[in-house]
């Protein structure tokens, strides 16, 4: 039935039977707006003329053209009559008949003589189908509207790695039309679209940036899942500004840091002369102080380099030089270098690798500092005669690595926030230190690598930070 006051949908019944097209139309009328055409030559002059039905009541046998002939004519050609639905009316019950028309393109059949009823309800039916076709071609309509309208420069990339959508903005970055783009390769754009990162917990993949012409893009990967096939969506964001601005910054943090840098290594390396008797042998009382100066110089070059890795997130991100490595040579390096600091504090450092690889691709200096990171402050916040272990469990896809400790554990109302920037956790015991830098980068390290950083503590139980690195395939 209508509804409300919305335009009556277009019924065309074709039939040379004057009797039987005169009877759907009486059931039809009372819907829908009716026209009957006594030949298939005359709804398709109709056809020509623009005029489009929103289905078509058909009989198969006529005179001239049949309704198989105006079937296949309508499905062969592209546009709006491609799109009405058929309902074909024979008296034809063979199943070869039947499959016939429906290879021509008819969308169901009714057999003469027909109750009137059921032409009624098959005819609705078709109706409901044209309006949700027309529904989703115009919410298709809106998305890709919606998408043309975003800043960003957007390419849907198939399972094969061909392009199956390109956005407006998209076209003018890459100087062609959309359909220009459409069906092309994606490596034929640009080479490091040549291996797709998997995103990470719908925070999307970052790409290496991208010049083209005289503007530099950063690329972001996500993954949609549509109908059992994976469909990889990449934003092409136009940072060039942000570079060069971010380029001049660095810079002058590089001076600073230099010349920050500069004299503290001239006052540390003195100090080392003075505690190895350059001018004597010193009182203990002497050698003490000296000792703590060159404590508190150590720590004002990590709040340096810190804050130059805080400076490098916030604004290009990491630049990672990947290569294959074993994790378990890492974790051991960073032991014997931490192990004086623990040997000081009286800790057991347990490590047992496992016989399983532990190789993972990524940067090395990277996964040392995010290794680094989380076993001194295991170590710094584990009261004397505990315990501070590294467990490395290898499968099939990822590599997880967990540095468990004996300490104070991590109130729980501190857990949610543990890895954001300037945050610091007061331990009883434990003097507050550092820039509260430390955990936010090694967050960044972790997912610039693809992978994934949590902690698990329980306040008076010790903690576990466990973080999570995709392994090399192929």
């Amino acid at each position: 039935m209508i509804e409300g006051t919305q335009a009556r949908r277009a019924i065309w019944i074709v039939d040379d039977s004057r009797l039987d097209a005169e009877r759907a139309e009486r059931v039809l009328e009372q819907d829908y707006a009716v026209t009957t055409f006594a030949e298939g030559s005359s709804a398709l002059e109709r056809l020509a003329a623009g005029s489009v039905p929103d289905a078509l009541v058909l009989d198969w046998i006529m005179p001239g053209l049949s309704g198989l002939d105006i079937c296949q004519f309508m499905r062969s050609k592209r546009g709006p009559a491609q799109k009405v639905g058929i309902l074909m009316l024979t008296v034809e019950r063979e199943t070869e008949a039947v499959v016939a028309g429906l290879r021509a393109g008819a969308n169901d059949f009714l057999v003469k003589p027909f109750a009137e009823d059921e032409l009624r309800e098959r005819v609705a039916a078709l109706i409901r189908t044209r309006r949700t076709l027309e529904e989703s071609e115009q919410a298709e309509a809106r998305i890709r509207e919606l998408l043309n309208s975003a800043p960003d420069g957007l390419l849907a990339i198939d399972e094969r790695g061909f392009l199956t959508f390109a956005s407006d903005e998209a076209a003018r970055i890459f100087g062609v039309a959309p359909d220009q783009l459409v069906g092309r390769a994606a490596t034929e754009l640009f080479p490091t679209l040549s291996r797709l990162p998997a995103e990470q917990n719908g925070s999307g993949a970052h790409l290496p940036d991208v010049r083209l012409g005289d503007r530099v893009y950063a690329p972001t990967v996500r993954a949609l899942q549509t109908d059992g096939s994976s469909v990889r969506v990449v934003a092409l964001r136009d940072v060039t500004a942000g570079r060069i601005e971010e380029t001049r910054r660095m810079d002058f943090y590089s001076i600073v840091a230099h010349d920050m840098r500069s004299p503290l290594s001239a006052i540390m390396l003195r100090n080392t002369l003075l505690e190895r008797g350059r001018h004597g042998v010193l009182p203990p009382a002497v050698l003490g102080e000296l000792r703590k100066n060159d404590a508190t110089m150590k720590a004002l070059l990590r709040l340096i380099n810190d804050f130059l890795d805080f400076a490098r997130l916030e604004g290009a991100g990491l630049k990672l030089d990947r290569e294959e490595i074993d994790l378990a040579g890492l974790v051991r390096v960073t032991l014997d270098d931490l192990r004086p600091l623990a040997e000081a504090r009286q800790l057991l450092l347990i490590f047992e690798p496992p016989a399983d690889s532990t190789h993972v691709r990524g940067d090395r200096n990277r996964l040392l500092q995010v290794v680094t990171n989380l076993l001194s402050n295991a170590i710094k916040f584990t009261p004397s005669g505990g315990t501070v272990g590294v467990l490395l469990r290898p499968s099939e896809s990822c590599l997880e690595m967990c540095v468990h400790d004996t300490g104070p554990g991590i109130p729980a109302a501190a857990l949610p926030t543990l890895f954001d920037r300037f945050t610091r956790v007061e331990a009883q015991g434990v003097p507050s230190a550092g820039t509260g830098l430390g955990l936010m980068i090694a967050k960044q390290i972790v997912e610039a690598h693809g992978g994934h950083i949590w902690v698990e503590s329980v306040e008076g139980k010790g903690s576990e930070f466990w973080f999570r690195l995709p392994r090399p395939t192929g």
